[in-house]
This record gives structure tokens, C-alpha cells and sequence, in this order.
């Protein structure tokens, strides 16, 4: 398809599946009914693809790496990364955006035509639609008419069921840190995990997670009581946000364990980041400020999966795992583990 050629098909495609007034409250029912992002993405770009085949619809977020495709973009990482380009064009000019070949345009991207809309909320832009077709088009697509003519039941209705998705997000998220700490708890870990495996499918590099739990903590109680091994714990959780990037989701797991999830890392730089942790940890001297020192260890299991093989379960598994044959072996050591491979890095240290 031309996409210039083809843009004025969209708004009478969706004139003409909106024109009654119970297909179009039809229509808003159905955009408020998905509780999370990427099932309202889906709903979205399976309608749009009824009233104009391309090949890709997407919609694209901003997220905690930058902008990201919502849900797993359409014939995968090469359409997303372009749907990414096409969107932050789209967001630099505060306008709708095309283009008769991303290429040309932007110097990356395919060799095929594209639009974007900005998506409104009530206050600020939720997201950006992204259209990608199969072939360049000799002239950009008049995105902006076709936008006039979509805006009042279609651009407009999805902008906001984005932001309400995104509000829903955010209390989800507020719902799964902990209290003690500030960091996540282990209801997030689950979700985080199986996001970033989702994220490997596309993008191919591999996820580490970070096991550690603290040594002999039990004396820490004993010996000055719960609300000083509480206040431990929270200094503790301040060291292990210093020790990684913003990127990564560090976890209170429960008790005196916690987790990083690190997205993007091989085995070796996740072995790297448990180093930091430890020695980080062995030097600190915690609750200094209250007239107490308190020296700790770790005890750190890291697992990494390069294939999108498996399950959430399996690599908090064996990262734990990994962690418990430290604690056997002597503590205050480090034991690596890759998924899949029968070979292992472990050490201990006294």
C-alpha cells in the first residue's frame, strides 16, 4: 500500500464502523474495559488494522529506559526500534509527524512510509501512535488532516484510555513496594521478571538477577533489637540503589534477602555488580549515625538466562539457589550460574 495514497482511508473506515451511536459507545466501553498497557495496545492496534492493514501499528510509551513499544511491537525488534524513531520524531515537533520513507527522514529506520500522532491525556501526552507501512510513499502521508479527521473519536478516546491504563500502572506500582525499605517487594519481582523475559524475546540480550541475602543478620536483632535491624535493613537498601543503575529493579525479597533485577546483563557484568554489592557492604559500617556499628556480609547467587526459554520461576529459582550454596560453602561469597549451561562460576571467600 501507498501510505500517502492510503491515509484518507483510515478516518472513512472508521467513520463508517463508528457511525451509529451504539457502535461508537460500543467503541468507548471497549477502549475503558483493558486493565493494563499492553492489552489496551492490542485492542488498539487489532482495530486499527481492520480499518488500515499496515504493516505495523504501535503504540509507544515513555518508560523507565526511554521510549518503548507498549506490549511486544509487530514483527519484532526492527519495526519496534523504528515505531520508537517515528514516535520521538513525532514528540520533538509536538505535532503529527510523516514521513515517505523513515530513512530518508531520519538517516535509520526502514525504507517505508510512516506516521505518528501524539496521544493526549486530559493534561499531557500519554503515548504516540505509530503507523509503519511496507514500502516508501513518494510524498509524506497528510498525517495531520487524517489526524483532524480521527481526533474526536478515535485519537482523542484512545489518548485517554492510555492515561488510564498508565494511572492504573502507577497505583499497581505503589501497591508493590515495600514499606520498610522504599524498594520493591517480592509481588513486584514476579512481574518485573517476566516483563524483562518478554523484552529478551525482542531484543536478544540476556537478564541477570542478583540474589543476595545478609549474613548471620539474626545477631544484628539479638544484640541491638527489631527497630535498629529494621533501620539496618533501610541503610541497606540506600547501598544497593547506589550500587545500580536506574535501569535495574532492586527488590526487597523479605526478611534480610533482596534482589536486583538487571535487564541487558550477561553473566560476567552481573558478576561484577554482585562484587560491588559485597565489598560495598563488607566496608560500610551501618548505624553509625545513632551511636551504634554494625558490620555486615553477603552471601550473593546471581542466574542468567540468554533465551526466552524460561520461566520467571526458574531464574529467581535458581538465583536462589545459587545464594543457599554460598551460605554452605562459608558465606560471604559469590556463586554464578547461566541457564541452560552446565557450566558455573562459583567462589567463597572467609
Amino acid at each position: 500500500m501507498n501510505l500517502a495514497l492510503g491515509l484518507p482511508r483510515l478516518p472513512r473506515a472508521a467513520r463508517r464502523s463508528l457511525a451509529s451511536r451504539e457502535a461508537l459507545h460500543a467503541w468507548l466501553l471497549d477502549l475503558q474495559r483493558p486493565a493494563t498497557g499492553p492489552a489496551l495496545a492490542r485492542f488498539i492496534v487489532a482495530r486499527l488494522s481492520e480499518w488500515l492493514p499496515l504493516a505495523s501499528w504501535t503504540i509507544v510509551v515513555p518508560g523507565p529506559r526511554g521510549l518503548e513499544p507498549l506490549g511486544r511491537a509487530p514483527r519484532g525488534r526492527r519495526i519496534g526500534q523504528a515505531a520508537v524513531a517515528a514516535a520521538g520524531a513525532a514528540l520533538r515537533a509536538q505535532a503529527p509527524w510523516s514521513a515517505g520513507s523513515m530513512r530518508a527522514v531520519l538517516g535509520a529506520g526502514p525504507d517505508a512510509a510512516a506516521v505518528a500522532w501524539p496521544l493526549r491525556g486530559r493534561k499531557d501526552v500519554a503515548g504516540v501512535l505509530v503507523g509503519i507501512d511496507e514500502a516508501p510513499a513518494p510524498r509524506p502521508p497528510d498525517v495531520a488532516g487524517a489526524g483532524e479527521a480521527l481526533w474526536p473519536d478515535v485519537l482523542e478516546p484512545i489518548g485517554l484510555a492510555l492515561e488510564r491504563v498508565q494511572h492504573l500502572d502507577r497505583l499497581r506500582q505503589l501497591a508493590a513496594i515495600d514499606d520498610l525499605t522504599g524498594l520493591f517487594n517480592a509481588r513486584h519481582l514476579q512481574h518485573t521478571v517476566e516483563r524483562e523475559l518478554s523484552r529478551l524475546a525482542r531484543t536478544g540480550r540476556p537478564l541477570s538477577l542478583v540474589f543476595l541475602d545478609l549474613d548471620a543478620f539474626k545477631r544484628v536483632n539479638d544484640r541491638h533489637g527489631h527497630l535498629l535491624g529494621s533501620l539496618t535493613l533501610v541503610e541497606v537498601g540506600h547501598l544497593l540503589r547506589a550500587c545500580v543503575r536506574l535501569t535495574d529493579t532492586p527488590v526487597r525479597y523479605g526478611g534480610d534477602e533482596f534482589v536486583v533485577v538487571l535487564p541487558g546483563t550477561s553473566r560476567r557484568d552481573a558478576s561484577r555488580v554482585a562484587r560491588r554489592i559485597q565489598e560495598r557492604v563488607a566496608a560500610e559500617t551501618f548505624l553509625s549515625g545513632r551511636g551504634v556499628q554494625v558490620r555486615l556480609t553477603v552471601s550473593v547467587g546471581v542466574a542468567t538466562v540468554t533465551r526466552p526459554t524460561y520461566a520467571a520461576a526458574d531464574l529467581i529459582r535458581t538465583a536462589d539457589e545459587a545464594m543457599y550454596w554460598v551460605k554452605r560453602h562459608g558465606r560471604n561469597g559469590i556463586r554464578a550460574v547461566l541457564l541452560g549451561r552446565a557450566a558455573q562460576k562459583g567462589s567463597t571467600t572467609e
